[in-house]
């Protein structure tokens, strides 16, 4: 025989747990997981700048690489 207020409790917790729920998406801080959106992250060309490269030396070592094998 289950306790008389076990009905309740869980009643109780379910509403909780969706009163949590609506907050959390009503609230929305606006972070997620995954990739970041494309507007978010600088182009490669800019990052090679300010690191003071062009990349094209990572395409010549490949070339010799490729020449060797």
């Amino acid at each position: 025989m289950r306790h008389p207020a076990a009905p309740t409790i869980v009643a109780v917790l379910l509403g909780l747990l969706g009163l949590l729920l609506l907050w959390s998406h009503w609230r929305g801080d606006g972070y997620h997981e995954g990739n970041p959106h494309p507007d978010d992250v600088p182009r490669k060309k800019d990052v090679m700048e300010l690191l003071g490269g062009d990349g094209k030396e990572e395409e010549e070592e490949e070339e010799r690489e490729e020449e060797e094998e």
